[in-house]
């Protein structure tokens, strides 16, 4: 009898073991950059779905105190009905990546760099854009904002 017939756990574990370490490895490696061309193509791709976009900041306390509801929003509303993209002013990806980690950030984030916040007009974070199926820009929010707020326009947007 080989090993791996008296040990069947072994293989089982080996590879629940190398889907986790996949697993962590691929959401701390998913920080790309995107600019301001690049945010208007993210939506385009995403015609038919509403696109809310969160520009955020490590360094920032409205914006720690806004994550776990847009947290709550991703795990209670269809990734084919609502896509949700964190945008850090972050300069540092380091220090992006241990934000991410930590505040267990469970939708896609990126970081924003040239001329994103200028072209988009934002100048403060937190900073919401919420654009409709038809990738028409309905929200632009300077300011935290609560997860029953976000979830109400959502759920108004999407009964459209």
């Amino acid at each position: 009898m080989s090993f791996f017939a008296r040990n069947r756990a072994v293989p089982i574990l080996a590879l629940l073991l190398g889907l986790f370490l996949t697993a962590s490895y691929a959401r701390a490696a998913t920080v790309e950059k995107l600019d301001a061309s690049g945010l208007i193509k993210f939506v385009v791709a995403n015609r038919g779905r509403i696109v809310a976009v969160n520009v955020f900041a490590s360094w920032c306390p409205p914006c720690r105190v806004e994550i776990p509801g847009l947290i709550n929003i991703r795990n209670n509303f269809p990734q084919d009905d609502v896509v949700l993209l964190g945008v850090s002013v972050d300069k540092e990806r380091k220090a992006l990546d241990t934000y991410i980690e930590e505040m267990h950030i469970n939708y896609p984030v990126v970081m924003g760099v040239g001329d994103f916040t200028h072209r988009v007009g934002v100048n403060a974070v937190p900073h919401l854009l919420i654009y409709d199926r038809e990738g028409e820009l309905k929200v632009n929010h300077k300011g935290l904002v609560e997860e029953r707020e976000l979830e109400r326009i959502l759920r108004e947007m999407l009964a459209r």
